[in-house]
């Protein structure tokens, strides 16, 4: 736990609240799957074709975002101190945000029927809406000051210009009447989701998170502060080079830019590799190989990202894609709810209980059946994908499709195992008190 932060239990929001995002989240992550297990290679003739766009949003959109969103509904309250206003609106975000993902997915998929890029557009502006407002005010308002808690600011300012940046997309894919520089505005697009939006919030979590279930030192607040700075300037100062750049710009420039980003990203590993040595629980688990699993796929990712102004390759744009967005941030998002849903389950319904007869762990709420099968799933996903983008391979890429189904599927098993563990019963069948 961070020094001077404590966990706020009593303003954690109701069960429904997140697990509503839990519960839906690995439907999104199956339905891609099961994308590509019927599209197979087609996929990978071009990044920008209808059907990659629609898959690449059914993770961002539907898996990772849904995910993040239900994580910091549960967060805000409980490191900030302080309530998420109107806490019934979660509820139409969770709506609006499956009908607008639905809806995008079955017109740039599939091309359904235009109108579904209104509805598209309609749904998927009022969900992120509905989210960033009440967000924004309870991180306003959070009276502990903590590295996290700035880095969900950082992150909501990204998500903010990645939607603008969306409608615009929307707009001129259904009218064209947008004089935009479409790989500019895709560059852009791609910094401010994938890394401002997705990488800030996981690096900020990370920072309360880890050392919190693992029994490590405190990360270095003034490290944490840095980090978070070096990674702002690069995703305010790229955005800016791509969208006013004047052809052709400079990979010098381009790796001028990112330099404050890598910085960070080179003390935040440094810092998190000294930070694991250290811990005081020694015992590994399931959700902590997924964290070691996902750091190793995201160092490889900025690897890639690195060569991406030099070799410009067609292929490097799939590798990044499946290092980060599958090996990295996948594996993140499992590791959380693998770790957070046992334990929101047992504080919710259990908590008031401990030490009482019957009153199970939290260990207790995971299925032991289940191992390491996640983990071999993801290792497993990885490879067919890479193998898949290196070789052109159509049956690997229809093969991970199916491993993602199984992700998805073990996943839900988890929220059901975790939630039909009946409460604590007396000799005479009362509940205990």
């Amino acid at each position: 736990m961070l020094p001077g932060s404590g966990l706020h239990m009593d303003q954690a929001p109701p069960l429904d609240i997140p697990f509503r995002f839990f519960a839906t989240s690995p439907f999104f992550l199956m339905l891609c799957g099961g994308v590509l297990l019927k599209e197979g290679g087609t996929l990978l003739q071009s990044p920008l074709q209808g059907e990659m766009v629609a898959t690449a949003h059914l993770i961002t959109l539907g898996w990772i975002a849904t995910t993040m969103f239900g994580a910091m509904y549960q967060m805000i309250p409980v490191l900030g101190g302080g309530p998420v206003p109107w806490p019934k609106g979660c509820r139409w975000v969770h709506l609006l945000l499956i009908v607008g993902v639905v809806s995008l997915v079955l017109e740039v998929g599939i091309h359904l029927h235009r109108w579904l890029l209104l509805v598209a557009s309609i749904s998927l502006a009022g969900a992120m809406l509905l989210f960033i407002v009440p967000v924004s005010i309870a991180l306003l308002r959070a009276p502990v000051r903590h590295p996290t808690l700035w880095a969900m600011r950082l992150a909501v300012l990204n998500l903010i210009a990645v939607l603008c940046m969306g409608l615009i997309f929307l707009g001129e894919y259904a009218h064209g009447f947008f004089a935009i520089d479409r790989h500019a505005m895709l560059g852009a697009h791609l910094v401010w989701g994938l890394f401002g939006w997705v990488g800030t919030l996981i690096v900020g979590v990370s920072f309360h998170v880890l050392p919190m279930f693992y029994m490590m030192p405190p990360f270095p607040r003034r490290r944490a502060y840095g980090i978070l700075l070096g990674l702002a300037t690069t995703w305010l100062l790229l955005p800016l080079l791509l969208l006013l750049r004047v052809p052709p710009l400079p990979a010098w420039l381009l790796w001028l830019a990112a330099l404050p980003a890598v910085s960070a990203m080179l003390l935040y590993g440094q810092t998190m590799f000294t930070l694991f040595r250290a811990r005081k629980r020694k015992k590994g688990d399931l959700p902590l190989r997924l964290w070691q699993f996902a750091y190793l796929c995201g160092g490889l990712a900025i690897v890639l990202l690195l060569l991406w102004p030099v070799l410009a390759a067609e292929w490097l744009r799939y590798l990044f894609a499946v290092f980060f967005l599958f090996g990295c941030v996948s594996s993140i998002m499992m590791a959380m709810l693998y770790r957070i849903i046992p334990f929101l389950t047992w504080f919710h319904r259990y908590s008031q209980r401990a030490g009482q007869p019957g009153v199970p762990m939290m260990d207790d709420l995971t299925p032991k059946r289940m191992g390491y099968w996640p983990l071999w799933n993801q290792g497993l996903t990885l490879v067919l994908l890479l193998t898949a983008v290196a070789t052109g391979w159509d049956f690997a890429l229809r093969l991970g499709g199916v491993t993602l189904i199984l992700a998805g599927a073990m996943l839900w098993y988890l929220l059901y195992f975790a939630l039909k563990t009946a409460l604590p019963q007396q000799h005479g069948g009362k509940v205990l008190p």
